[in-house]
């Protein structure tokens, strides 16, 4: 038996011996571990015996720290099992198998819910409206879909508001069939979601039925001598065919319902993909990423997440395919699975045919997603520290590995330019600094000059299917906070994009919403990374700034009636300045310009260099 403190034996003596929960804390009343018992009294005892039958370590690594028990009794270890996963999601315990949704992979949405849908990479699922497809792989095989939705539906690409109440001129894209032009109303509404409707049956992996659609129509048009149809839809056919985009995922039986597990785990780290097959289609993937503090096996992690994984589903299905060995509970886990889906469900370790290849398919993915996270945490010894100490002081939901920061520069109202200085895992990242000249703005509006960079800059990151930064940091008080927090809303990033601003008088962070300014200590490694990014992007927009002034300045001295622009550049491919213009002999200059005209300017430019 464990040496443990008398409250804690007063407790494993109070243990009942019925089917429950167990909550284990820490000294501050902590929930760090979760678990759900068949007998709570056994099960629980079974920590503090020395025995090594736990399969797991928790022995060396938790029980050190546990100094109270609390537990639930329920009616049946089924039950418990529901319960155990409810508060698991809920408290997110230290030492539990942890959950979460990989948002690395991209997905293609669909604007459906616009009257003229278009199509774009999306690193999240949002609640927006949209219909989503994937995630995918990699952003290559969405390129390839983008692609075939232009050339083949004509699906529009650009980010326009439609309808537009005044029609406008077709782009390039309308020119070489690639889009139907919808903003120039070229197309009605009926005649788009026809094509959208096609679109999002290649999407959802019915491309031989597609094309089976499209030989009718072909066959159709044929028997009607409408011979330009029938040769437009031959011509997409072929295409469709050419594209290497093959069903080869589906299951021979149209009807079989099924669900393929792959779990990978590596030390405290743990990767599961799940492949959602229905009706012979693969229609969707789900990927996980989980913390395993205790490196349970993954026989414990499938028994400990099997519930979780299935709490939120619409429709369960009949079969799980997996290659973990199943766990001793594994009846218990079916019939509690069963009684929320309302049928049968089993559980199987496929060793022969299609679901075997669906398996090892679903197994390559969960080894990627392993290899990728391995490598991240690597990476976490060249992470500047003061990037963690950020994201706690700011309460941030994702780590600030990319931290963005814009600076605006003006003389008085001209030359008015912005720079962009990015730092990633807390140092600069000078080979994403940008520069920008403002273009729309004339005179001092620092508002509508912030406006211009955030939409160029989001837009592009957009258009580049690249993920936003963790963090935006804007250099001013909660008065530009809320400004720019104003612009994100209008730009659609107000959820997925942190913004903070730091004011320089008491360098006070602020925040956009209703949470109160804090004032970190001035030897803070996360005050001095946020001072670090204001301060550069301060430095780079001055020095462009005054570049570019300097720029318009050296040719002031050419800026006098008469000469015209070719002229100038004549005089500037030879003289760089006024000064080397009077030094030089005057024959140079009337070699240069003409007799009559070098003498005349040579006069101009004295009095230019008089005043």
């Amino acid at each position: 038996m464990i040496a443990v403190n008398e409250h804690i034996e007063r407790r494993l003596a109070e243990l009942p011996a019925l089917p429950g929960v167990y909550i284990m804390k820490n000294a501050q009343g902590k929930i760090i571990y979760i678990g759900k018992a068949k007998v709570l009294k056994n099960r629980v005892r079974s920590y503090f015996d020395g025995s090594e039958h736990n399969g797991h370590r928790a022995a060396t690594l938790m029980l050190p720290f546990i100094r109270d028990i609390e537990w639930i009794i329920t009616e049946s270890e089924s039950e418990a099992l529901i319960l155990e996963a409810n508060l698991i999601r809920k408290h997110t315990p230290k030492y539990n198998v942890l959950l979460k949704d990989d948002k690395h992979f991209p997905y293609l949405a669909f604007s459906v819910h616009e009257p003229f849908p278009r199509l774009f990479l999306s690193r999240s699922v949002r609640k927006d409206g949209c219909q989503y497809f994937g995630p995918y792989m990699n952003s290559r095989m969405i390129g390839q879909l983008q692609d075939i939705a232009s050339r083949l539906f004509q699906i529009r690409e650009c980010s326009m508001k439609l309808p537009l109440v005044k029609p406008a001129r077709p782009c390039l894209n309308y020119h070489i069939g690639r889009c139907s032009a919808p903003c120039a109303g070229l197309i009605s509404e009926e005649d788009y979601r026809r094509a959208v409707q096609q679109t999002q049956m290649l999407l959802n992996g019915k491309r031989d039925d597609l094309i089976a659609t499209w030989e009718q129509e072909m066959l159709a048009a044929s028997e009607a001598l409408d011979f330009e149809t029938a040769k437009k839809k031959r011509d997409a056919i072929q295409a469709l065919q050419a594209t290497g985009i093959h069903q080869k995922t589906d299951v021979t039986d149209p009807n079989v319902c099924v669900d393929v597990l792959s779990l990978r785990r590596n030390g405290t780290l743990s990767a599961a993909v799940v492949f959602e097959y229905r009706n012979g289609v693969l229609c969707g993937r789900r990927h996980y990423r989980l913390e395993c503090k205790l490196e349970e096996d993954e026989t414990e992690i499938f028994r400990q997440m099997i519930v979780q994984w299935y709490m939120d589903v619409d429709f369960i299905p009949g079969e799980i395919a997996t290659d973990v060995a199943l766990p001793e509970e594994s009846e218990m886990l079916m019939q509690t699975l069963a009684e929320r889906a309302h049928h049968k469900v089993s559980f199987t370790n496929p060793q022969r045919g299609e679901k075997l290849g669906f398996l090892k398919l679903a197994s390559a993915n969960a080894d990627m997603i392993l290899v990728e996270m391995r490598s991240e945490v690597q990476k976490y010894s060249e992470i500047d520290q003061s990037v963690f100490e950020l994201q706690k002081v700011l309460g941030l939901k994702n780590t600030p590995f990319r931290i963005e920061c814009v600076d605006i520069s003006h003389l008085s109202g001209t030359n008015t330019v912005a720079s962009l200085v990015a730092f990633k895992n807390g140092r600069p990242d000078k080979s994403n600094y940008r520069k920008f000249i403002i273009k729309t703005v004339s005179g001092v509006d620092d508002f509508a000059s912030m406006r211009e960079v955030m939409t160029r800059r989001i837009r592009r990151l957009e258009e580049e299917g690249t993920p936003m930064p963790d963090l935006w940091v804007c250099d001013g008080g909660k008065g530009q906070v809320d400004a720019t927090m104003q612009i994100l809303k209008e730009l659609g990033h107000d959820q997925d994009l942190p913004l903070i601003g730091l004011a320089k008088r008491l360098e006070e962070i602020v925040f956009p919403d209703d949470r109160k300014s804090i004032v970190l200590h001035r030897t803070s490694s996360a005050l001095k990374l946020l001072q670090n990014a204001r301060d550069e992007a301060h430095r780079f927009a001055i020095t462009y700034q005054r570049s570019k002034r300097k720029k318009d300045l050296e040719v002031e001295w050419l800026k006098i009636p008469g000469v015209g622009h070719e002229t100038r550049v004549k005089i500037l491919s030879k003289y760089k300045s006024a000064e080397s213009f009077m030094e030089a002999p005057l024959e140079d200059i009337q070699d240069l310009l003409g007799k009559v005209r070098g003498s005349r300017l040579r006069e101009q430019v004295a009095e230019y260099c008089a005043k």
